[in-house]
Parts: C-alpha cells; sequence; structure tokens
C-alpha cells in the first residue's frame, strides 16, 4: 500500500511540473483534473490504511468537487473566453521547468533536516507536498493570463490537503466541507472577474487590469 500512496503523491508532483511545461489552456485543466484525482485515491489509501470513517467522505467529496465539479466550471469559461493557450509569460518554460527541479531538490534537502516530521506512508509526501505548493506559487507569479493563476491556486490547495492527509490523517471533515466550498465559490468569482475583463478589456492578461489606477 505504500509503494502506490508514494506513486500517487509521485503524480501529484509529476502533473503540477507538466502544468509547468504546458501553454495550453485546455490540456491544463486536464492535468489539474488528473492532480486531483490522483489526490483523491491517496486520500482513499489514507482511509483504508487509517480506518477513519470520515476520510472516505473526504474521498468522496474532493473527488466530486476538485476532480468533477471545478474542472467543468473551468472548461465552461474557457470556452467562453476562447483562449488556447499562454504565449506571453514573465519567465520561459524551460526556465519554469527548471525552478521547479530545483524546488523539489530544497523540499528533499528540507525532508532530510526536519527530524520531527511524521508523515504516513514516509518523507516523500512532504517532498510532493512542498515542491507541489512552491510551483503552484510559481505560476501565480510567472503567469500573466488570471486563467493560469486561477489553476495554480488549485495546484497549491491540492498541495495542501495532502501534506494534511499526510501529517494529521486529513482535517475534520466540516472543515473539509468548508474549504471545498470556498474553492468553489472562488472559482465562481475569479471565472466571473475573468468573463468580465474579457468583455471590458478583450483580453484576459492581469495587466490589463493597471487600466483602472490610472
Amino acid at each position: 500500500m505504500e509503494q502506490l500512496a508514494s506513486f500517487f503523491a509521485l503524480m501529484v508532483l509529476v502533473l503540477s511540473i507538466l502544468n509547468v511545461a504546458s501553454p495550453f489552456l485546455k490540456f491544463a485543466v486536464n492535468l489539474n483534473m488528473l492532480q486531483s484525482w490522483m489526490l483523491s485515491l491517496y486520500i482513499l489509501l489514507v482511509a483504508i490504511n487509517s480506518g477513519v470513517f470520515h476520510l472516505y467522505l473526504s474521498f468522496f467529496a474532493t473527488l466530486v468537487f476538485k476532480g468533477l465539479i471545478v474542472p467543468i466550471l473551468l472548461f465552461r469559461v474557457l470556452r467562453r473566453i476562447g483562449k488556447e493557450r499562454e504565449i506571453d509569460m514573465v519567465v520561459s518554460i524551460p526556465s519554469a521547468i527548471v525552478m521547479s527541479g530545483m524546488f523539489v531538490l530544497v523540499s528533499s534537502i528540507l525532508s532530510t533536516k526536519l527530524t520531527g516530521l511524521e508523515f504516513l506512508f514516509g518523507r516523500f509526501v512532504f517532498v510532493s507536498s512542498l515542491s507541489t505548493l512552491l510551483i503552484g506559487g510559481m505560476l501565480l507569479v510567472i503567469r500573466k493570463i488570471l486563467f493560469s493563476q486561477i489553476l495554480g491556486l488549485l495546484i497549491m490547495e491540492n498541495a495542501i490537503f495532502l501534506a494534511a492527509n499526510s501529517a494529521a490523517t486529513g482535517m475534520p471533515l466540516i472543515v473539509e466541507l468548508g474549504v471545498l466550498f470556498d474553492i468553489l465559490i472562488s472559482v465562481l468569482i475569479s471565472s466571473v472577474l475573468l468573463l468580465r475583463i474579457r468583455r471590458s478589456f478583450e483580453d484576459i492578461q492581469v495587466e490589463s487590469l493597471e487600466v483602472l489606477k490610472e
């Protein structure tokens, strides 16, 4: 079971790096959806291993909210804005991939230095969750399109869920449901904002909002 859990944790990390490497928005949503499925399966393994009942509900809620509802909303928004790829970025894709590799290296070093950490299914889960969190944060900085930044936030949130389910055997169900509902509301609000930016400026780059300062 530990090898299978490590595989799901590895896939969460690999899919976040693939997201960095892809300028195609629809493909990026597919990657994010697949990442949420990997996270859900990891939570299911934690539930089976620990025998905690509410983790089964957490698995189901994560799969429905993050693996189905949010991607469907993002696909609908993508169809409305009619943009297929992101070309203009703060950092080139090869440089961003190198930075992702550095995040993995730093996380690996930290996992050996922090002796008090106790992670279910091993310390690699810590490496995967911290690396994924940093990669999601990097996407927020290097991408100029609000849609890609929403994906960066969702990647960061997946990393936090992975760490929470490894270090503390999950969060209380009511807290987790509240967080998932907040994510859904955040995606809805961001989608409305994205469509308004598109309607007002004929573009979806965040830089377009700087016009409002003038």
